[in-house]
């Protein structure tokens, strides 16, 4: 075969050896940061405009169920970008890129799910039964004796490929509502997060599910091909 000839097939070679590269570095959530991607990251949150919040859409779930149970409220999903990208935008006030840095390797790459609960009467109430039909019983008002650790009678688990990821680290916080002079502050529900080893995650679809006390499984999709 003449060297003509070997050219074509060599040019045809590379093309498919940069197509298979390419592949391999299809959009996907990033672990570890390169500086290039913390700059970017630290960037989008200093902005703190409508780029910033149209980026972090695609991590967040609402979830709408029945407001006489507690109710998941919201899931959201924190890759290591995403989460840079988070805490640069709520501490834009003297928060330099070097902190930034600092913060990310000091906690390292992990995937943080944060999920929030809310109880049922911290919602609007339904309009109120007609007086021909039946009173139904009213939920449980809220009050400031509700156990804090309401949260625990939920089940938390994040799955790839049906399978269980390992849960690194669990923490929560409650929600109160704001007092009022005629009113005191009541708990409204609780904020979850659960932290995950980044090298436990894959790129690839991930369900986060929460089932209620009465055994209802609320579930919210994440494809972290499609996610920084």
């Amino acid at each position: 075969m003449t060297r003509a000839n070997l050219a074509p097939m060599t040019r045809s070679l590379l093309a498919v050896a940069l197509c298979i590269f390419n592949g391999a570095a299809s959009p996907a959530y990033e672990a570890p940061l390169t500086p290039a991607a913390l700059h970017e990251a630290y960037v989008l949150g200093q902005r703190n405009d409508q780029a910033t919040a149209a980026f972090l859409v695609p991590y967040v779930k609402q979830i709408t169920e029945d407001i006489h149970s507690p109710h998941i409220a919201e899931v959201q999903i924190f890759t290591p970008f995403a989460q840079v990208v988070d805490l640069s935008g709520r501490f834009t006030s003297r928060y330099s890129e070097d902190q930034a840095a600092r913060d990310y390797h000091q906690r390292g790459d992990t995937v943080v799910v944060r999920i929030v609960l809310m109880l049922p009467a911290a919602y609007p109430k339904p309009p109120s039964t007609p007086p021909e039909a039946p009173a139904s019983p009213a939920p449980p008002a809220n009050s400031a004796l509700q156990p804090e650790n309401f949260w625990q009678n939920f089940r938390f688990e994040t799955k790839q490929q049906g399978k269980t990821i390992k849960t690194r680290f669990i923490r929560n916080k409650p929600i109160y509502s704001t007092a009022t002079k005629d009113n005191p502050a009541v708990l409204d529900g609780a904020t979850i997060w659960l932290e995950y080893d980044a090298k436990d995650v894959a790129s690839a679809e991930t369900q986060v599910e929460v089932t209620t006390p009465e055994s209802k499984m609320i579930a919210a999709t994440f494809d972290l091909n499609k996610l920084r």
